[in-house]
């Protein structure tokens, strides 16, 4: 064998030999993982969910005030000018429709007329006195507190999305309640500060929201059937990537996961996981720590 074809040939198997020991350490790489015993499973208070099929409904949360339904208020005033002789309501009584409110002498023909309520509801302002002469203007503003308005402070970025007749969660700042509404109105202009005006009427027969109170709101801008989620509480990051701890027995291992939209419980998975594989959803932190400690004690 001549010199040069020797020479060649150990070049070539030096070059090659690097390339296949990288590759057969790169394919028997495994994802990381960890194993726990019973007891340690049972102690840790893991808790399971089985990726499936799920409906989403993506929200957008706003944040508004509730105001008055302007449709429930009324102006009560006299029907003819008189000198008012009587006053039966004051602000804050709560009134029925057809209760009288005040009694008005008419200055033309001297017979006394009742001003009553056409709705029931609550006396919010009074603008008269006993010996006042009155003529066309309003005595009293009556509001009907069964139905209130959310007025939302909607931004660009919420608007491309909101559309009346969607479905939203309101919930005070406290969440000691939450309602179902829908959106009712969009203002098509916008304020000096680029925010526009959605209102959204709630019921309000337990008084609990009322005029002035701030509150947010979720409201549903899509919805659609996932043929694969899981819940949020699962997802956990390795290396600055989504991860689902996944049960295979006692073994949990670390699944990098594409994720695609969400409704804030569950998320839409778009790679990294099977229909019907299980995974960890409640303190699945604990196992991303002993996953990490073991990696920790492996490098020293």
């Amino acid at each position: 064998m001549k010199l040069n074809t020797l020479i060649t040939i150990i070049c070539i198997a030096s070059f090659s030999l690097p390339v296949l020991a990288y590759e057969k350490k790169h394919e028997e790489h495994e994802a990381p993982h960890t194993n726990l015993s019973d007891a340690a499973i049972e102690n840790a208070k893991l808790t399971l969910a089985t990726a499936s099929a799920q409906s989403i409904r993506v929200k957008q949360t706003i944040f508004g005030v509730i105001a008055p339904n302007n449709n429930n208020i009324v102006h009560i005033g006299a029907k003819y000018k008189g000198i008012v002789t009587s006053l039966k309501a004051n602000i804050g009584d709560d009134i029925k429709a057809g209760q009288t409110l005040a009694v008005v002498e008419n200055v033309t023909t001297g017979t006394a007329f009742e001003v009553i309520s056409p709705i029931s509801g609550e006396v919010t302002a009074r603008f008269t006195n006993v010996g006042e002469v009155v003529e066309q203007k309003p005595l009293f503003e009556v509001l009907d507190p069964s139905s209130v308005w959310v007025e939302l402070s909607a931004f660009p970025e919420n608007i491309e999305s909101l559309e009346e007749e969607q479905t939203t969660y309101v919930y005070d700042l406290h969440h000691h309640k939450t309602v179902e509404g829908t959106v009712s109105y969009i203002s098509p202009q916008m304020t000096g500060g680029h925010i526009a005006r959605a209102l959204i009427e709630l019921p309000n027969q337990s008084g609990h929201w009322r005029p002035g109170m701030h509150v947010k709101a979720d409201v549903v801008t899509d919805s659609f059937n996932a043929s694969l989620a899981i819940n949020n509480d699962a997802v956990q990051r390795l290396e600055d990537n989504p991860v689902v701890f996944i049960k295979e027995g006692n073994r949990f291992e670390a699944r990098e996961v594409e994720l695609g939209r969400t409704d804030g419980e569950y998320t839409e998975v778009l790679s990294g996981i099977e229909n019907g594989e299980s995974y960890v959803v409640e303190n699945s932190y604990l196992i991303k720590a002993d996953i990490l400690k073991q990696g920790a004690g492996q490098s020293h």
